[in-house]
C-alpha cells in the first residue's frame, strides 16, 4: 500500500509535461548554449550538451546541478573525448511525461533509450551519486553499450540507504503527497545548504549557488521526494559489471557518511578506487583537471 500512495504522488513531479516540456525546449533553458539539445524518449524530454569527437562520455548533472555549470569541464575534455552531459529525468529540466513514475528499471530502461540515440555503442558512462547505481544497472544489462565505468561519490545499494537516511533523518521527504509538497517549497532555499554541506573548496560554493538560482529561477526540476520514495529502492539488486571501474571519491563530501567512502569497491572484483582529498560532492567539477589525468590514466592501462 506504501508503494501504491508513493507511485500516486510522484504525479505532483509530473503534472502538466506536456506544457514544461514545450516551455523548456523553446525558452530560456534551450538559449544557455549553443550546445544545448534535446532527446525524447517515451518517458522523458532529456536536455543535454554535446562537444567534441572520438571516444563518447557521458556524464549525469547532479541535482541541483544543471548543464551550464559544465563550461569549464566541456573545455577540458573535449579535446580526448566526444562530451555527453544529460540531465536526469525530472531534474533539471529533463521534463517527464505524465505518466512517469520513477521506478527503477522504468528509468534506466529510459536512459538506455537515451544512450542508443545520443551516445552510441561502447561509451563511457561518468555518473555521479546515486545516478552511479543506473550506469552500474544500464552496463550489467545492456553491455554493449557501455565500455567503461567512471563514476563519483558511488556505492553499493547499502551505501545509498545510509546516505537517504542520512539527508532525510525526520522521514520527511519519504512520506508521500508531503514529501513531494515540502520539497517543492524548500528546493531553493535547500540549495545554500546543500552545497556548503557538499563541496569541499568552500570558495567555489558561491558559484555552484549561483548557476543553480537562475535554473530555478526558469523552472528547473529537483524532484527528490519522489526519487527517494521510488527509484532508491532498499530491494534493489545490482549486477556485477565486467567493464572496468574508475570509482573516484571527494574525501570531503559532507553529505556521505564516512562508512560509505569506499563502498564502490563492492560493485565489482574490477574497481580501481581513487580518494580525493580537499574535493567534495563533485569531483569532475570540483577538480576537472585531476580527474581528467585519472580518467585519461585509467584508460590507458585498462
Amino acid at each position: 500500500m506504501g508503494k501504491f500512495w508513493s507511485r500516486l504522488a510522484t504525479s505532483l513531479d509530473t503534472a502538466g509535461a506536456k506544457k514544461r516540456m514545450r516551455a523548456f525546449a523553446s525558452g530560456w533553458p534551450a538559449t544557455t548554449s549553443d550546445e544545448i539539445r534535446f532527446c525524447r524518449t517515451p518517458k522523458v524530454q532529456y536536455r543535454y550538451r554535446e562537444r567534441g569527437q572520438g571516444q563518447t562520455i557521458v556524464f549525469s548533472a547532479d541535482p541541483p546541478v544543471t548543464l551550464e555549470a559544465y563550461d569549464a569541464l566541456l573545455d577540458l575534455y573535449s579535446p580526448h573525448f566526444r562530451v555527453v552531459v544529460i540531465e536526469l529525468p525530472a531534474m533539471g529540466f529533463s521534463a517527464t511525461a505524465g505518466d512517469y513514475r520513477f521506478g527503477w528499471r522504468e528509468t534506466n530502461d529510459d536512459l538506455k533509450l537515451f544512450l542508443e540515440e545520443v551516445a552510441g555503442p561502447d561509451a563511457i558512462l561518468a555518473f555521479s551519486c546515486v545516478a552511479s547505481l543506473a550506469a552500474v544497472d544500464i552496463a550489467v544489462r545492456y553491455p554493449g553499450l557501455v565500455s567503461k565505468l567512471v563514476l563519483m561519490q558511488a556505492g553499493d545499494v547499502a551505501a545509498f540507504t545510509r546516505w537517504k537516511a542520512g539527508r532525510d533523518p525526520k522521514g520527511i521527504l519519504a512520506k508521500p503527497f508531503i514529501g513531494q509538497f515540502v520539497m517543492s517549497r524548500i528546493a531553493p532555499k535547500r540549495m545554500g545548504d546543500w552545497f556548503d554541506l557538499a563541496v569541499g573548496n568552500r570558495d567555489a560554493v558561491p558559484q555552484f549557488c549561483t548557476c543553480a538560482e537562475k535554473s530555478f529561477e526558469h523552472g528547473a526540476l529537483w524532484s527528490l521526494a519522489s526519487a527517494y520514495q521510488i527509484y532508491m529502492d532498499p530491494d534493489i539488486r545490482l549486477g556485477r559489471p565486467e567493464q572496468p571501474i574508475l570509482a573516484i571519491w571527494g574525501e570531503a563530501d559532507g553529505s556521505h557518511p564516512a562508512e560509505n567512502r569506499e563502498s564502490a569497491k563492492q560493485l565489482s572484483e574490477n574497481v580501481h578506487y581513487v580518494a580525493l582529498s580537499g574535493i567534495g560532492h563533485f569531483p569532475e567539477l570540483e577538480a576537472p583537471e585531476q580527474v581528467l589525468k585519472l580518467i585519461l590514466d585509467f584508460l590507458q592501462v585498462r
